[in-house]
């Protein structure tokens, strides 16, 4: 950011939390208040982690896992494309806010390109780290995944476990070594227990 450019990050981040939770807790939401705490939140802290470790830009990476899902939680309906409707409602979010087009600009790329199920090129640290940390989140909440399969899809026993673990096989690829290490002892539990279910 250039540094003749003043605007108040705090506050940006405060309206944007409480947006994003707002939409989250919605009787709309059809993935319910745990994508507030058991994706959304964990992708924040895996971005801020390895954004911390690689010397990203931590603003970019907070705010950008914060709204990468927040047209799929505002209106199912978008869920599909949500990565783009995503990047779309964020510029309009932080626009309103007075955060700056340059930031905005990246923070609609890492959106845009979070996804696994979509071939995408991710040029910028911070685009390669909300997608390593939206993966890694998937890793780590192994209930939540559980609940995304069993409750959300309705799906049955080994129908559900093939699905995750093709879900986990794309969240291991679009990792990035430094998250790997982070969620390596989770990636390999998890895929003991799949296998045990599919053998």
């Amino acid at each position: 950011m250039s540094k003749n450019i003043r605007y108040n990050f705090k506050k940006i981040r405060n309206k944007i939390y409480k947006e994003v939770k707002r939409a989250s807790f919605a009787p709309s939401n059809k993935f319910t208040s745990t994508a507030w705490y058991f994706h959304i939140l964990p992708v924040v802290e895996h971005s801020l982690k390895l954004g911390k470790k690689l010397k990203a830009d931590l603003e970019v990476l907070e705010l950008a896992a914060l709204l990468h899902d927040y047209a799929g939680i505002s209106d199912f309906d978008f869920y599909e494309e949500h990565h783009a409707h995503s990047a779309r409602m964020a510029e309009g979010l932080l626009k309103k806010e007075g955060c700056p087009k340059e930031k905005i600009e990246k923070i609609k790329l890492c959106i845009l390109n979070h996804r696994g199920s979509i071939k995408s090129k991710r040029a910028s640290l911070e685009e390669k780290i909300i997608a390593s940390a939206d993966a890694m989140s998937h890793i780590t909440e192994l209930p939540d995944m559980f609940y995304l399969a069993f409750g959300v899809r309705k799906m049955k026993t080994v129908p559900g476990v093939k699905w995750l673990k093709a879900k986990f096989a794309r969240s291991w690829k679009k990792t990035m070594p430094e998250g790997k290490v982070m969620v390596a002892k989770e990636w390999a539990e998890a895929n003991k227990l799949f296998d045990k279910v599919l053998k």
